[in-house]
């Protein structure tokens, strides 16, 4: 994807690259004298005018590391804005994968060019050291932990009762799965299946509505890692009313044309989005009069977007390549998705 920055004199855009091989990612360290010094940070540096992201972030990492990098390596995964009090930035953020040479080029190599201290950390690491890396690098270290799949529930009625439900996706939902809970009954009942399904798998990621977390609040707490997904008609209220929603809570945004994702770009630059729900990619049983975007449509959106864009609607296990070379993180349903082999929509 090609992004083209907006200059701007009061805010600084910079280029930032996410270098990982598998699960290690290569962070460098500020120096003292440098704004944020003394911090990790992924590498990358400042935008000039005659050039876009892509090509800043490819010229800077050779800069600073020596690395050359091929633009078929960068993905881009969003931009992050951030208001330091003394500096406002734009960070254009890229996931780039290293090849298995590049990796061993650089394992052992402790000092950039720049003679920046480098070093290789896993995401347990860099979640530990979250502290102390910048403040705007947090947003980053969300998008990184995102899955390919998102895992939506069916509504309770699907299953007979609530024993059927907590039973079924506490079998069949794999390890650490994203799993947006939405079991379309009554807020204390949604309340107590959350519950009874985070006892029985404590390693899922749940996502829920906004309600059902009003209704919890202390109860978020003590579940721990639970994410909050907005419709559009939240989203649009809390954009305009940004003040009125917690700045750290995980977001996720529903997304169905270009106002949507303009609200999601605006709550973002002061609420921890954490990826937008793009949708419907294709035309689906729950919502057969919705107007279908198509693959050019929804790669029309995710390319307005700020955040990581995951496809929804009428989508099957072999849309993930497709879906991504439309600038998808990843994808997301119902329907099918659970049975990695079968060919149902979800």
């Amino acid at each position: 994807m090609q992004v083209n920055c907006i200059h701007n004199h009061n805010i600084v855009s910079v280029a930032v690259a996410v270098l990982r091989y598998t699960d290690k990612f290569l962070v460098a360290k500020r120096h003292m004298h440098q704004h944020q010094g003394g911090k990790w940070e992924f590498i990358g540096g400042k935008i000039d005018a005659n050039e876009s992201a892509k090509q800043a972030l490819m010229r800077e990492v050779n800069e600073e590391i020596g690395l050359s990098l091929n633009t078929d390596q960068l993905v881009f995964m969003g931009k992050v804005y951030h208001d330091y009090q003394d500096k406002k930035v734009y960070l254009y953020t890229y996931e780039v994968y290293l090849t298995k040479k590049q990796y061993h080029d650089f394992l052992y190599c402790q000092k950039g060019l720049e003679n920046q201290a480098l070093r290789w950390l896993d995401m347990d690491e860099m979640i530990a050291k979250v502290n102390q890396f910048p403040v705007a690098n947090a947003r980053i270290m969300d998008w990184i932990g995102l899955p390919n799949l998102l895992y939506i529930s069916h509504a309770v009625d699907y299953f007979g009762d609530f024993d059927g439900f907590v039973n079924y996706y506490s079998n069949q939902l794999p390890k650490s799965a994203y799993f947006y809970c939405r079991p379309c009954v009554g807020t204390d009942d949604a309340i107590r299946l959350l519950t009874l399904l985070k006892s029985k798998r404590p390693d899922i990621n749940f996502v829920v509505s906004w309600s059902v977390c009003q209704a919890a609040q202390d109860m978020m707490k003590v579940l721990g890692g639970v994410m909050v997904k907005l419709t559009c008609d939240e989203l649009e209220y809390f954009s305009a009313n940004f003040d009125k929603l917690p700045t750290d809570l995980p977001l996720w945004v529903g997304v169905h044309d270009k106002k949507e994702a303009m609200m999601a770009n605006q709550l973002a630059k002061s609420h921890r989005i954490v990826a937008a729900l793009i949708s419907p990619v294709h035309k689906t049983k729950t919502h057969p009069k919705a107007h279908a975007l198509g693959w050019q449509g929804f790669e029309s959106l995710a390319k307005l977007c700020d955040m990581p864009s995951m496809a929804l609607g009428g989508m099957t296990y072999f849309d993930m390549n497709c879906a991504k070379n439309h600038g998808a993180k990843g994808i997301a349903g119902i329907r099918g998705l659970i049975l990695s082999h079968n060919s149902q929509h979800y």
